[in-house]
């Protein structure tokens, strides 16, 4: 199972689009607890923003499995969950917050591991017909591992 070999210290840069988004730039530490294999379990989650050495944001989550392997979500530090799904290889994570839709994917390729979130207007849909949902950024961390 490649996706529980995440386990470690991750660090890398964010970059935002388009430009002048916050958090182009930053500085990110991501910590990965061991993967849970069993139900009603949970592992650490936790990602630090800073920039020029001064701490911008922590989201102090965790990754845990429910009941059964596809039963996954993303318990936040400060409330809420978010669901998660392994769709092949890649953990993918839709959440809505104040008014945006935003789809989180996160993947291993090669050494590095990358997240990235795109962010839309939330409008809503009706039955057969398209509705447009303007693009409002993208989020891409590429990190590489410091430890296990």
């Amino acid at each position: 199972m490649g996706q529980t070999n995440w386990t470690g210290t991750w660090q890398g840069v964010m970059e935002a689009y388009p430009e002048g988004e916050p958090g182009a730039g930053w500085n990110v530490t991501m910590e990965i607890g061991t993967y849970p294999m069993v139900d009603n379990s949970c592992t650490t989650w936790r990602s630090i923003f800073t920039e020029y050495g001064i701490v911008q944001g922590t989201k102090d989550n965790h990754l845990c499995r429910g009941y059964g392997a596809e039963d996954l979500f993303i318990k936040q530090g400060g409330g809420g969950t978010v669901g998660a799904r392994w769709i092949n290889d890649v953990l993918v994570s839709p959440f809505k917050y104040e008014g945006v839709f935003a789809v989180a994917s996160m993947r291993i390729r090669g050494d590095i591991l990358e997240e990235e979130i795109i962010i839309t207007d939330d409008n809503p849909a009706e039955k057969g017909v398209v509705v447009y949902a303007r693009a409002h950024s993208l989020h891409l961390k590429k990190m590489k591992k410091l430890s296990i």
